[in-house]
């Protein structure tokens, strides 16, 4: 006891001394230090003194980071970092730290190999010895806490980043076996095997790089550096192809969506939802809000969204295609889609929660090649990558040919089920047709993802006619066509502020279809686009279909809905002939007898007049979008005749529901800054953010991708934002008594149930095989299959009617504003005519 009373004593005595401050007493005082830590190693410890020699390490570990702190934020010569790394201190300091099991010595041994990392000094990071015990280090240290674990992590974080600045220390970390050692070990290793220790480094780093929180971050930064120096190292090029990183990275996603659970609701988090949802029949059930999908989400998406940074980061074009290909195989092919295709739509089914994966992954995913490979294989495109192909291994390398005969033993291994059989396309339209509700709206979000963000992608879901490209028309064509669509919105409902709010909604369609032109057309496309839409499409049909049942819907499937079908109008790969707009060659125009003139001038002029002559059309030429539309305005007409206020219901409801961003408006402009919003709301002063998906910069600020979990495109985020003062409202109650009585009145009234003798006209026709009516022995359940598929059609609010009603006349100003915006920016209207004669009914 008395060697241990002296060197306690001994430390006492230390610790008083006064602060070193030139560089020759800091080396002294650091020395001495260095020789305590070394004589408390080789001594051998009672149990009895064991306590006080954990402590007394501890506090010279401490002392040494006191000196090395201070030397480090001095200037050059640095004699203590020097010897640091010549004495190998670290090696000392990595033993005591693992053989005490003490946190505060395993913390401070942490600071210490961060600031000789940080300190640049030649024979530390560029020294095995110095890899040697900090991946002991590492590796076998005691993780209780979050805090020990991020320590830890962010020193190989700092090594990784040292070897992407200074790819020549690589060799102190990364020593890969030649071929003649392999062969004098007898010992010749497939590509794929795990190679722990030529890198263990790399291994450290994949162990954490699925985890949440701040170990997980520097872990896969750290990988990200490591992958990224490839480039420059043909021997890490080589081993990163051989080794099993691509198995690895692949397993790891599979593994972690392998965990997503079934959807859950956010309703309990989140009980505050946007008025336009909360004022309808259905504010309180499961789709009235996105699903909340949990932590376990959150992490699949950060391994996800690292997948994408490391495609970004990594120069090596044989590192990518071979990360990309166990993406596809280990992960598209063995797990992703077969989750899609085993998924049961029953009442409490994963069918929704699948495709809401799915959409998930697609509305996060900007890295081009990992969207290219999703969506080419799940709608089986020709264009696809084919990793099996043999045409595909003639200009590889030996390693890449090597790692993909070991995928291709993988593949062969599991039974694969092949999406030229059954693909998304198929699955969609399964979706629209199944009677659980969150199916329905899941597959609308896909939709709209696809159709916004990866429209070259489209001509694969919505079916066109590539012979059949889009005609021109004629100025007064697009006038008339317009003019038609508004003329149904003005029937529903007469806004004083209407001209502008049309100008905010044409602002924001322009935006949108300008950001359509940066889109480059689909692989091996030679027609001349865009092309008209098969009107017998079954999707189409079904889209159309669940139109028909408009009012009687969900509010957030017609929000969904109606993005679909926008997102459709949106495309510069399809027309809008005769699916929105009439055929050009079914216009008819009415032939003046203005005679023969010798004038040019005054003939040009008049062939210029006729270019905005507005045509007209037979009815049974509108197309079938518009004759659904049609067909929801005529049936408003018959609730205006039915019920006596029901202008001024409606004119209420839209007020009611722009509530928030008035309130939202006056905080600003009281406060000068934006208040706190519960929801995504968008000022009332300025055109709407453009709807779900589209996010290229435009003025009205960048949409956060991970935040499209459901269509915020609602009425609420309307350019319509004045609350119109319409003069037929009945004055106010003349006291409180009866403010009273009339609120509970109307309250009753609003939730009592509509339309007894007005149900909305089915679309027949919805699917190729199903255009029969049922027979009176299959009524009954004919019956009941379309209650389950739009539930409670009869038995809808007077309140949730009115909140569809308001949500289609937003829909049609909307989609107006795009039909005239198209015809500006595809130069789809125009002056074509000029110099010929009057367009006629013939093509």
């Amino acid at each position: 006891m008395d060697f241990w009373s002296r060197i306690i004593g001994g430390s006492r005595s230390l610790s008083k001394s006064p602060r070193a401050t030139s560089p020759t007493e800091r080396l002294t005082t650091f020395k001495r230090t260095c020789n305590t830590l070394q004589q408390i190693w080789r001594s051998s410890n009672s149990t009895a003194a064991e306590q006080a020699a954990i402590v007394h390490a501890r506090h010279c570990i401490e002392r040494l980071n006191s000196v090395l702190s201070d030397e480090s934020r001095g200037p050059a010569p640095h004699p203590c970092l020097a010897y640091a790394a010549s004495s190998q201190i670290f090696v000392t300091v990595t033993k005591l730290a693992l053989s005490s099991y003490d946190e505060a010595m395993l913390r401070s041994a942490t600071v210490l190999f961060n600031t000789l990392i940080d300190s640049e000094v030649d024979g530390v990071v560029d020294n095995r010895l110095f890899a040697r015990a900090l991946v002991d280090l590492v590796r076998r240290a005691d993780k209780k806490s979050a805090d020990i674990e991020g320590r830890l992590v962010e020193l190989l974080f700092g090594v990784a980043n040292n070897i992407r600045l200074q790819p020549n220390i690589l060799p102190a970390w990364f020593a890969p076996r030649t071929d003649d050692e392999e062969q004098s070990t007898g010992s010749v290793e497939f590509a794929g095997t795990m190679r722990t220790d030529d890198f263990p480094l790399f291994y450290l780093l994949v162990e954490w790089v699925h985890h949440a929180g701040r170990a997980g971050d520097f872990a896969r930064t750290g990988l990200l550096y490591l992958i990224e120096t490839a480039s420059r190292s043909k021997d890490l090029e080589r081993w990163l192809i051989e080794s099993d990183l691509a198995t690895l990275m692949a397993t790891g996603l599979g593994a972690l969506y392998s965990q997503l659970g079934s959807l859950g609701s956010c309703l309990d988090v989140e009980p505050v939802v946007p008025h336009v949802i909360s004022h309808s029949d259905h504010a309180q059930q499961e789709t009235a809000l996105p699903p909340a999908l949990g932590s376990s989400m959150d992490s699949f998406m950060a391994y996800l969204l690292f997948w994408q940074d490391t495609i970004d980061h990594c120069k090596s074009a044989e590192v990518v295609a071979t990360l990309l290909d166990h993406f596809q195989v280990l992960f598209l092919e063995q797990l992703l889609y077969p989750s899609l295709l085993e998924s049961s739509d029953v009442e409490g089914g994963s069918t929704a929660a699948v495709l809401t994966y799915l959409y998930r992954i697609l509305a996060s995913v900007d890295q081009e090649d990992l969207v290219q490979r999703i969506l080419h294989f799940l709608l089986a495109s020709p264009s696809g990558v084919d990793v099996q192909a043999p045409e595909k291994k003639k200009d590889m390398s030996a390693s890449r040919r090597k790692s993909l005969d070991v995928l291709a033993a993988f593949s062969q291994e599991a039974a694969r089920p092949s999406p030229t059989l059954f693909n998304l396309r198929d699955l969609v339209l399964l979706g629209l047709q199944s009677p659980n509700r969150q199916t329905v709206l899941a597959t609308l979000r896909l939709l709209t993802v696809i159709l916004q963000r990866y429209s070259s992608f489209s001509i694969f879901l919505i079916r066109t006619n590539p012979t059949q490209p889009a005609k021109q028309r004629t100025v007064g064509a697009l006038n008339a066509e317009v003019g038609h669509l508004l003329t149904m919105a003005t029937s529903i409902m007469e806004e004083p502020t209407l001209d502008q709010s049309f100008d905010n909604y044409l602002k924001d369609a322009s935006w949108i279809l300008e950001s359509r032109l940066a889109t480059p057309p689909p692989d091996n496309c030679s027609e001349t686009l865009p092309c008209e839409i098969r009107q017998e499409d079954p999707i189409v049909r079904e889209l159309l279909g669940c139109l028909e049942t408009f009012f009687t819907n969900t509010v957030i499937v017609n929000l969904a809905l109606t993005e679909v079908l926008m997102s459709i109008a949106s495309s510069h790969l399809m027309a809008l002939d005769g699916w929105l707009l009439v055929d050009p060659a079914k216009y008819h125009y009415v032939q003046s007898d203005g005679g023969s003139s010798n004038d040019k001038s005054e003939d040009i002029l008049d062939q210029v007049h006729r270019m905005y002559q507005e045509p007209t059309w037979s009815p049974a030429d509108t197309p079938a979008l518009t004759a659904a539309l049609r067909r929801l305005v005529d049936k408003v007409q018959e609730w205006r005749k039915q019920v006596e206020d029901f202008d001024i219901l409606i004119a209420a409801r839209r007020d009611l529901l722009h509530e928030d961003d008035v309130r939202t408006n006056q905080a600003e402009q009281n406060l000068g800054t934006p208040a706190p919003r519960s929801t995504e709301r968008y000022s009332s002063n300025t055109p709407r953010t453009p709807p779900l998906g589209f996010d290229q910069g435009t003025p009205r600020g960048r949409r956060d991708l991970r935040n499209l979990t459901s269509p915020q495109r609602s009425i609420v985020g309307s350019p319509l934002r004045e609350v119109t003062v319409n003069k037929t409202h009945s004055p106010p109650p003349r006291d409180a008594s009866e403010a009273r009585s009339a609120a509970e009145e109307l309250r009753k009234r609003l939730a009592a149930p509509f339309l007894p003798e007005s149900k909305v006209s089915t679309f027949n026709d919805r699917t190729d095989n199903s255009a029969q009516e049922p027979s009176p022995a299959d009524q009954e359940v004919a019956v009941t299959d379309e209650e389950e598929r739009k539930p409670k059609a009869e038995t809808a609010s007077l309140g949730h009617v009115l909140t569809n009603v308001v949500i289609l006349y937003e829909f049609l100003l909307e989609i107006s504003a795009a039909v005239q915006a198209r015809g500006a920016i595809f130069e789809e209207a125009g002056f074509h005519g000029v110099g010929s004669s009057l367009p006629v009914d013939d093509s």
